[in-house]
């Protein structure tokens, strides 16, 4: 499975919704995401391509922004929460799943246990992930005067750095600068302060506890066990209503799936999904050179060029990458929107094949930056993942246009190869503990 995803485009009610479709397995799977998302720019999310590709191992999976959010249609005004729930049955329409299981994230669990209730025929189950059936103001966690500070805070922050809104408690640490700019840009990527502001009116408001002794289809709930604010206190009004439930608690206290143990999320899913407990996949642990690409700059110059003559610059990268990639004697493991990851069994051929890449990308008017870390890694199937992996990206994340970062253990494998390393002081990189010695790699004159 790679990450190498086409977004599609259909209509619901004269809206363009664009989906992606997952994997070609013998199930039906729909993703309905939380209140924003952006189906391209999550990609860039290593715990998110983590997260889809374990889904999509069971089945065909099917993912979507929904009306007002990310790569669909923006609108005007506040749409109803049914409008809404019709994004669900037009994504599965066109991608011609007369029944499926419903993944739903946050909000998207409202949706789908809405959906579920209408459409009872087209839903066989529902697994509802760190969802509510009554919204912030309905069960008291807001009142109306704090609900008005938080729609006050969502138009006038939202998508800035270090400006708070009632979605600042999912975002990275205030310490991690490079972390703080991504989200703020997913946030400006996803929806308009306007819009933001008005779904979660929508949302806070949602009440939908009549409904769910209707809904008859085997059902998961699942939170994390520390989860604020839509945590296990969440949790009552679907075990409580609804006919067939079942619980489970996930360790930690991030609200978002792709975010923390993904892996022991994504594994109860899957067999609430099979009805089979997943087999314990035995991994090929080994000692390899990870290599991520990504493209700088890359929204502005599509939308300057346009998406036909974009969509043939891609083309030409991934072939440019396959083609280096190979050439070094490495392995391209996957196209990650707009980079790569591979892995190469030295780091001399990692970085060698780097500097490849950034000239051969340079002379078609790409600029890219790169990471390199060496460690253990896991091989899964065709997939990679391990504490080595989640390294080498976050270097990668602190390299600037046209450079190549290099982690200190690589460096120092690499003595006496024809490079050259300047220290790029230390760094904290999220979600990794303790602080990293960096360097910027550029062969020896």
């Amino acid at each position: 499975m790679t990450a190498n995803v086409e977004t599609l485009f259909t209509e619901s009610d004269g809206l363009s919704i664009a989906y992606q479709v997952w994997g070609d397995g013998p199930r039906n799977l729909v993703l309905v995401p939380g209140m924003i998302s952006h189906l391209e720019a999550s990609m860039e999310n290593p715990g998110y391509l983590q997260w889809m590709t374990a889904l999509s191992s069971v089945g065909r999976l099917v993912t979507f922004d929904k009306r007002g959010n990310g790569m669909s249609d923006r609108i005007q005004g506040t749409p109803t929460l049914e409008e809404r729930v019709m994004d669900i049955e037009a994504v599965m329409d066109v991608t011609e799943m007369t029944s499926a299981t419903v993944i739903a994230f946050s909000e998207g669990a409202s949706l789908a246990s809405v959906y579920a209730a209408m459409r009872p025929e087209r839903v066989e189950r529902l697994a509802l992930c760190g969802g509510y059936a009554q919204g912030r103001l309905t069960r008291g966690y807001l009142t109306p005067e704090s609900l008005k500070i938080a729609l006050k805070q969502f138009r006038e922050n939202w998508g800035k750095l270090y400006k708070p809104h009632p979605f600042s408690a999912f975002g990275p640490s205030e310490d991690d600068a490079e972390a703080q700019e991504a989200w703020a840009h997913f946030q400006r990527m996803s929806a308009t302060p306007i819009t933001v502001a008005n779904l979660f009116e929508l949302a806070a408001r949602i009440d939908i506890r009549e409904l769910l002794p209707s809904i008859s289809q085997p059902t998961l709930v699942i939170h994390r066990e520390f989860e604020e604010p839509n945590g296990a206190d969440c949790a009552q009004d679907f075990l409580r209503l609804m006919p067939s439930t079942e619980y489970k608690t996930i360790p930690g206290h991030e609200h978002v799936p792709w975010e923390g143990d993904v892996d022991s999320y994504a594994a109860a899913i899957v067999e609430f999904v099979t009805g089979e407990t997943p087999a314990t996949i035995q991994p090929k642990r080994t000692l390899a050179t990870v290599l991520f690409s990504d493209l700088v700059a890359s929204t502005s110059q599509q939308a300057r060029i346009g998406d036909e003559s974009w969509r043939d610059l891609l083309n030409r990268h991934d072939d440019i990458c396959a083609n280096q990639i190979s050439r070094h004697g490495g392995h391209l493991v996957k196209f990650t929107g707009d980079g790569v990851l591979a892995t190469f069994s030295s780091p001399t051929s990692a970085l060698a094949c780097a500097g490849s890449l950034r000239e051969a990308l340079s002379a078609i008017d790409l600029n890219a930056r790169f990471g390199a870390h060496t460690g253990e890694i896991e091989i899964r199937g065709e997939d990679i993942s391990g504490l080595g992996v989640v390294i080498a990206a976050r270097v990668m994340g602190q390299a600037q246009e046209g450079q190549v970062l290099a982690s200190d253990l690589t460096r120092q494998l690499m003595l006496g190869a024809p490079f050259e390393f300047q220290d790029h002081g230390e760094h904290e990189l999220k979600g990794v503990p303790n602080s990293w010695r960096l360097h910027a790699v550029s062969p020896m004159n």
